[in-house]
């Protein structure tokens, strides 16, 4: 297995790539720039087989619709309850950003639930639900890697302010993560890529769950 990180769009949104050892890939959250992603993935002949959305905030998928149109084999994948982010642009937020919003609009995804699991050549991708930022955020482990999506940053986690959100659900979320046995490379929705168990010792906000 191996992850290729890149950051990506104005708020520098981190699109990850997991690639199989048969050069079979997952693009995660591609939010922006899918020149650059599709740069990377041609570099190194690589086949995408899917792409994985850890939710639906316009930073993250912003650059679906193109990379789609690229690899129109490519499956696309969501959590079920924020599949209606993907049609609406005031829930993604993509209205904010002005101007034409027809990027944002895009369907034809695939629902996900806790415990499913999707296979990329040798590697299984288990899908974990993590509410909290949005209302359908999920989370993907893949052998020792935890894609996070904007639930859990280096010392700290996703805003709840924003539709969907709610903080109580992301203390249930992060309570779940903290009781995971396995010290998961985390890798995060924007900044530094961290540990879990760097978290469950430095992150004010892991520390809190446990006391749910």
């Amino acid at each position: 297995m191996k992850v290729t990180t890149i950051p990506v769009g104005m708020l520098g949104t981190n699109c990850h790539i997991l690639e199989s050892a048969d050069k079979k890939c997952a693009v995660i959250d591609p939010g922006a720039n899918a020149e650059k992603i599709y740069g990377f993935i041609e570099k190194n002949n690589l086949v995408p087989e899917y792409i994985l959305l850890t939710h639906g905030h316009y930073d993250h998928i912003g650059a679906v619709k193109a990379v789609m149109r690229m690899f129109p084999k490519a499956k696309l994948y969501i959590g079920a309850r924020d599949a209606e982010m993907l049609e609406n642009p005031e829930k993604s937020l993509a209205v904010i950003r002005g101007g034409d919003c027809a990027d944002f609009i895009i369907t034809g995804a695939e629902t996900l639930k806790e415990n499913n699991e999707i296979q990329l050549d040798e590697l299984t991708i288990k899908v974990l639900d993590a509410p909290g930022h949005t209302k359908g955020g999920v989370l993907y482990t893949c052998m020792d890697a935890l894609f996070a999506g904007d639930t859990l940053f280096r010392d700290s986690v996703g805003r709840t302010d924003l539709y969907g959100g709610n903080f109580a659900m992301l203390r249930r979320t992060l309570e779940k993560l903290a009781k995971l046995e396995q010290n998961y490379f985390v890798y995060t929705g924007h900044g530094e890529n961290t540990t879990l168990d760097y978290e469950r010792k430095n992150n004010q906000y892991m520390q809190a769950g446990f006391d749910i």
